[in-house]
């Protein structure tokens, strides 16, 4: 008979939406860890900390599960072009969208592990997050086709390899550089951003130049797009500023949490201490 001191300890009791975000969290977990082809339930529920019954009694299968749990991630592009509807119109607002575009993937682990898997695998999911994008894509781009008029300029066959190429780099970035440009870096992430903001300018000012050319007596208009294109430049060189002290404040930070975990990993600390406490 067990000592009548001894008390036996439970595990707390949780609610259905703690189950289900525990669910969610564990899933978050694994897909980082292996991708959505290599999860498995298994995986999940043994992180969750739940027994596989619980996970079946909400999901028929783990493509049940995984055809709610990308919901999430079906229409951000949508709400990055909505944010962006009031300054479409102009070059700057057309390298802001891009550049939204490419932080928001190297922010979200999940939406690269998506893109790696609609390439990887066809099925009713992938296509569908595929096609909800395609749909959202071509908003955007009937939105600066009417900004950007000139037979010259193709602006969809430009914008749809810019953001090709975006998504490639992305998912390539943990694999090795690319011509020698490193994403996973400042410097690199830098490079890029610069690289677009001259696109913008070209396709942008191109179709100015056109359009001035034929009404060259109209100095009013040129002189507008003198003040314009001084004005965008003098806010890129505040935006730089700005970005380059946040990547110095950010470097110090990381050298100061390093510089706190060895002094506590030398006073004998456990490293998961020192993880939970500097994050």
């Amino acid at each position: 008979m067990a000592d009548a001191n001894e008390v036996k300890t439970r595990r707390p009791r949780r609610s259905k939406a703690d189950i289900e975000e525990a669910i969610q969290k564990a899933a978050v977990s694994q897909i980082k860890k292996k991708g959505f082809s290599m999860a498995l339930v298994t995986d999940i529920v043994r992180k969750a900390k739940i027994e596989p019954i619980v996970f079946y009694n909400r999901y028929k299968n783990l493509d049940e599960f995984y055809d709610e749990f990308v919901k999430k991630y079906d229409y951000w592009m949508s709400d990055l072009i909505h944010d962006s509807v009031n300054e479409i119109a102009s070059e700057e607002g057309y390298s802001n969208v891009i550049e939204k575009l490419m932080n928001k993937l190297l922010d979200d682990e999940i939406m690269i592990e998506l893109l790696r898997w609609e390439v990887a695998d066809g099925n009713h999911i992938t296509e569908r997050t595929s096609r909800l994008r395609e749909l959202h894509i071509l908003e955007l781009i009937n939105k600066y086709s009417d900004a950007i008029s000139g037979k010259e300029l193709d602006l969809v066959a430009i914008t749809t390899l810019l953001v090709a190429g975006i998504y490639y780099f992305i998912l390539h970035k943990d694999r090795s550089t690319f011509s020698g440009i490193d994403l996973n870096t400042p410097e690199g992430k830098h490079r890029i951003v610069k690289a677009i903001r001259s696109l913008a300018a070209m396709m942008f000012h191109q179709a100015d130049n056109a359009r001035m050319a034929v009404d060259g007596n109209n100095l009013h208009e040129v002189e507008a797009y003198r003040r314009r294109f001084e004005d965008a430049c003098r806010e890129r060189v505040d935006i730089d500023f700005r970005a380059h002290v946040e990547e110095l404040v950010k470097a110090r930070e990381a050298a100061e949490r390093k510089r706190i975990a060895e002094t506590l990993r030398a006073e004998g600390v456990s490293p998961e201490i020192i993880s939970r406490c500097l994050g």
